[in-house]
């Protein structure tokens, strides 16, 4: 197996997600000069994000809300971003996951995760896509923390309407009622605690409508963490 990636990393070498020129091996899918241009907006002590604390104050009883990456003209993070939902590139979502929990621990993670939940695609988009970046992102998280991600638990029963070009109302009313617990799963909830975690969050609408489900099981903490925040 290792040979045939090898012969096919010759044959059809990977590109840089953000400046598109040929990586090393080692690099995979970002070079070593992008990585270190990263537009990294988590503070040192680790802190939560302000503005991305500010979008769920006096809504939901969040212990931490991190986001890795400032979206922005000139940062990267749009190429990133749309990399992760239409270049099918789901070794970037793991890898910014792992450089994420890295990144936290170095900066002093005040508390670990029991629990990762990404949040969900419905089966359809996520058959057609080929993956939930949300629960890649989850897994190299969760790979470098040690500890587990699930995407059986917080489910999308329904397929919503795009939210690209809907105001912030528009957004929270085509998020309404559309996830669910797994009624058998949702035990493994209890005293835990909990990170929710997507790729970009915007108006916060659908990590509000998940993580609303989740505040209202005994757990013990909930935290937010994103790729990026626009």
């Amino acid at each position: 197996m290792g040979l045939l990636q090898d012969m096919s990393g010759l044959l059809f070498p990977e590109a840089c997600c953000v400046c598109g020129i040929e990586t090393q091996k080692a690099e995979r899918c970002l070079c070593h000069a992008c990585r270190m241009e990263l537009p990294i907006i988590l503070s040192d002590p680790l802190a939560s994000y302000p503005p991305f604390a500010k979008k769920f104050e006096g809504l939901l009883p969040l212990q931490n809300a991190f986001s890795f990456l400032k979206f922005g003209k000139g940062t990267g993070t749009r190429q990133i971003l749309h990399a992760l939902k239409y270049g099918q590139r789901p070794e970037l979502a793991w890898l910014l996951g792992y450089m994420l929990a890295e990144e936290l621990l170095e900066r002093g993670l005040p508390t670990v995760p029991d629990l990762i939940i990404p949040v969900p695609m419905h089966k359809a988009k996520e058959a057609d896509r080929g993956y939930n970046q949300a629960m890649v992102f989850a897994q190299g998280l969760a790979e470098k923390l040690a500890c587990q991600p699930s995407d059986k638990i917080l489910l999308k029963k329904r397929v919503t309407e795009t939210q690209t070009r809907k105001n912030k109302l528009a957004r929270i009313l085509n998020m309404k009622e559309v996830f669910v617990l797994d009624a058998e799963r949702k035990c493994d909830l209890m005293d835990k605690n909990i990170w929710l975690v997507d790729d970009v969050v915007t108006t916060g609408s659908t990590m509000l409508a998940s993580g609303n489900l989740l505040a209202e099981e005994p757990i013990r903490s909930l935290s937010m963490v994103t790729i990026a925040m626009a």
